[in-house]
């Protein structure tokens, strides 16, 4: 499939959050972002939620990046049927950039990890509305085009791996 704007990729992530999260999840996919606009050849701008500062500096939270997809190993999934469902996602993606990073939700994956119920809860207390981790941004824009669709965790609450498998097994 060649990448048009709109569609998702998903990575393995880097650093400790992506460790944490392929762990937790048992996958090799710990990131997500939305490609926005091609810049080049394989090269895209997208909008992607870090913690930390990075690969790119900027700070913690949702915002933009130029990619190359050919730099990783890269899943690219297109969750839309139509073009406005697309466009709607788009301006949901545009509408979040500038949030800041859940730092809860990556803690309460963590216990998920380690087994420990009260990192779990403290992850859980943690967590505000306005912060997302790089699936949750995702499953926002997603659903924005398609209210519709059935994900297996609510969007603020998803890991990339199982919102990659939702997306692969719908229509």
């Amino acid at each position: 499939m060649t990448p048009e704007p709109g569609d998702l990729f998903f990575s393995g992530g880097r650093g400790l959050q992506g460790w944490v999260i392929r762990r937790a999840s048992r996958s090799s996919v710990a990131h997500c972002g939305v490609l926005v606009e091609r810049t080049g050849p394989g090269v895209w701008r997208s909008h992607e939620a870090y913690g930390g500062d990075g690969p790119d500096g900027g700070g913690s939270g949702l915002r933009e990046r130029v990619r190359d997809l050919a730099a990783e190993p890269v899943v690219v999934v297109r969750p839309w049927r139509t073009a406005a469902e697309r466009d709607l996602g788009l301006r949901r993606s545009c509408a979040l950039l500038g949030q800041g990073y859940d730092w809860g939700e990556i803690t309460r994956i963590a216990g998920h990890l380690l087994h420990l119920p009260p990192l779990q809860r403290l992850g859980l207390a943690l967590s505000r509305p306005d912060r997302l981790i790089c699936s949750n941004h995702c499953a926002s824009v997603v659903l924005a085009g398609r209210p519709d669709l059935q994900l297996p965790h609510p969007p603020d609450r998803i890991w990339p791996a199982p919102l990659l498998d939702a997306l692969e097994g719908s229509p």
